[in-house]
This record gives C-alpha cells, sequence and structure tokens, in this order.
C-alpha cells in the first residue's frame, strides 16, 4: 500500500499527474498523508503543482489574448513579416512602459529605505527596458528586404542588438556586486516599511506577467528574442520576491541579509547577461541546426516520389529565415527535366511546410 501510494506522489512530482491531469482546477487543494511521505517529497510535489498552474494561469491567459488580439489585426497570420514585427512590437513596448514605471517606484523605494539590494533590483528591471529596447530594434532592422549588401536579409541584426545590452548588462552586475560587497562588510541601518514589502510583492506578480505574455507571443511566432526577454523578466520576478524576503527579515535586525541578497541579485544579472551573450555569439556564429529540424526535413524530403537518398544537409540561419542546402539522389538513368521537377517540388514542400527557403542539388543514386 505505501509503495504504490509513494509512487503516485513521484509520478505527481515529476510528470504532474493528478487532479490537474485530471483536469481538476489549480485551486484544488491537494492533501498528503505524512505517515506516507517525507516533507521534502510534499514539497517537490507541491511546488511543481505551483509551477503547472503559473504555466496555465487562466486570468494570464485571457489577458494576453485580448491584449493581442486588440492591438494586432493580423495576430493569426504568424508567417507574414509585419505580423511578426508587430509581435515584437507588442512585447517591447508593454515591457518598456511597465519597465520604466517599475524601475522609478523600486528607486524612490530603494532610496528611502537605504537598500542597496533594492537599487540593485531597480536597475536590473532598468536595464529589461533596454533588452526590449534591442527586441524593438532587432524586429524592426529584421523587417527591411534583402538588399545587394545583404543578400540573405537582416535577420541577424536583433542578435547584435542583443549582444550589445548583454554587455552592459554584465557591466551593471559587476559595479552592484562591488557595492553590495562593500556594504555586507560595512553595513547600515534599512528602514523597514510595509508599503515598500507590498510595492516589491506587486513587482513581483507584475513581472510574473509580463513573462508569461512575452513567452507567450514568443511561442506564437517561434521567436527566441521574444522568449529570452521573457525570462529576463522572471530572473527580476525572483529578484523582487527576494528583496521582498529581505525586508521582511530586517525588522527583526538581520541587515546583512540586504546585502547578501544583493550579491544574488547582481549574480542573477551577470547570469543572465552572461547567457544572452553565449546564445547570441552561437546564433552569429552560425548555431548547427537541432536534430530535431533535420530530422523533419529529411522525413518530408524523402517522402518525394523519386528521391532515394539524401545527404550533406546544411541550414544558415538569418533571425526567423532559414536557408536550406540538400543534396538529394535520383536515379542515375533519370534525365535533366525529370530531375529538375523533383528538385522543384522538394523546394515547394520544404516551403509549404517548414516555412524555408531552399536549394537542391542533384546527385546520382548509388555513385
Amino acid at each position: 500500500m505505501k509503495s504504490r501510494q509513494l509512487q503516485g506522489i513521484k509520478d505527481y512530482a515529476c510528470n504532474g499527474v493528478g487532479h490537474i491531469a485530471a483536469g481538476t482546477s489549480c485551486g484544488t487543494s491537494v492533501k498528503f498523508h505524512r505517515n506516507f511521505y517525507t516533507w521534502r517529497e510534499v514539497f517537490i510535489a507541491r511546488l511543481k503543482i505551483t509551477t503547472v498552474c503559473l504555466e496555465e494561469n487562466k486570468v494570464f491567459k485571457k489577458i494576453n489574448k485580448s491584449l493581442l488580439k486588440k492591438t494586432v489585426p493580423t495576430w493569426e497570420n504568424t508567417q507574414d513579416v509585419r505580423t511578426r514585427a508587430a509581435y515584437g512590437y507588442l512585447e517591447g513596448w508593454v515591457s518598456i512602459v511597465l519597465n520604466a514605471l517599475l524601475a522609478g517606484l523600486k528607486i524612490c523605494c530603494g532610496l528611502w529605505i537605504n537598500s542597496i539590494s533594492l537599487l540593485a533590483d531597480a536597475f536590473h528591471t532598468l536595464s529589461d527596458v533596454l533588452t526590449s529596447i534591442a527586441v524593438i530594434v532587432g524586429f524592426k532592422i529584421a523587417e527591411k528586404p534583402h538588399d545587394a549588401e545583404h543578400p540573405f536579409g537582416h535577420g541577424r541584426a536583433e542578435y547584435v542588438a542583443t549582444f550589445l545590452v548583454s554587455t552592459l548588462l554584465i557591466i551593471v552586475g559587476i559595479q552592484f556586486f562591488q557595492k553590495s560587497i562593500d556594504k555586507l562588510f560595512n553595513p547600515e541601518v534599512v528602514e523597514y516599511s510595509w508599503i515598500v514589502f507590498a510595492v516589491m510583492i506587486f513587482s513581483a506578480v507584475l513581472k510574473e506577467w509580463m513573462y508569461d505574455f512575452a513567452r507567450f507571443l514568443g511561442i506564437k511566432i517561434n521567436s527566441k528574442a521574444l522568449i529570452a526577454d521573457a525570462w529576463h523578466h522572471r530572473s527580476d520576478a525572483i529578484a523582487s520576491l527576494l528583496i521582498g524576503v529581505a525586508l521582511f527579515m530586517m525588522q527583526f535586525g538581520y541587515y546583512r541579509v540586504d546585502a547578501i541578497l544583493g550579491i544574488v541579485v547582481s549574480f542573477l544579472i551577470l547570469y543572465t547577461g552572461f547567457s544572452l551573450i553565449k546564445d547570441c555569439a552561437s546564433e552569429i556564429i552560425g548555431k548547427a541546426p537541432s536534430q530535431e529540424f533535420v530530422q523533419e526535413v529529411q522525413e518530408l524530403v524523402l517522402k518525394v516520389e523519386g528521391v532515394k537518398n539524401i545527404h550533406d544537409i546544411q541550414v544558415h540561419q538569418y533571425g526567423q529565415q532559414k536557408y536550406v542546402n540538400i543534396h538529394i539522389e535520383v536515379e542515375p538513368e533519370m534525365n535533366v527535366l525529370q530531375s529538375h521537377k523533383i528538385a522543384e517540388f522538394v523546394e515547394g514542400i520544404l516551403n509549404n511546410r517548414l516555412k524555408v527557403s531552399s536549394l537542391i542539388h542533384i546527385d546520382p543514386f548509388g555513385n
């Protein structure tokens, strides 16, 4: 009996099964008998439930869909370049306005109560404004058609802008790390305020919605830039929550908590900056396509009548636009006209199904 129930909670914690999988509302109370499970197992299960509830938040989903439909009339045509740009502009401007307001509010509160961690968090929020500006600029440049100097378009402009902003983000993280270390060894009294505590909790909730909104748009148009910006918002939500905890602890005299969490926030800023630079550099240099994408190309091409085999698949990505070069093998006795028609058909299939531009090279099968 105990082993079956223990396996049940492990399945629940790892796979998110149980009441939620059965369609029960996230608000449903789930109780675990303490005689069967350790507190660690119960904590992991409840943490998993909470995460699923946040990801499936119906209120957030309703707001996201409503805002998208009202601001982007062509929101369903996600393959159109202008529609994709509209998604990027929407996320960018929402992020800029809300982050600017939150940063100003946090700076005022940080100066009011003399909190270095709160000021660090404020500049972390302000850095999100810069990132969102980079997103807008990236989408604006990427929207431009190809020209003589850029025959493959301007899709990689987004990566360059994000690379520069990430460098600034790292500089900010280093500066606040230095200030937090200084305050760790020279602690100052920080005035506690329930108002400021409430502001930080409000900030955490708002930034979590901004994460959900950016992720929602990013998934809609398959944009890594928007999804990356979404995680920028979530890192800020976590930072705000940590600062709220620090402020709460200070009323009991733990003043070094402010400096310690200031260091935590600094590392969070540095981690975000280095992660973005790593991803951008990989894309600019020429990141290899995923195995899933290569496999999908292989499956589509090999289904075409007349194609005996394929090899030397090369994928070049410029923003969201992919260019695929493939060598396909056909029967050696096939004439040029027939093989040319097969190549054109393969190009059409890849364009329609995967939305990529392709160049097909014909090779004789078996040679």
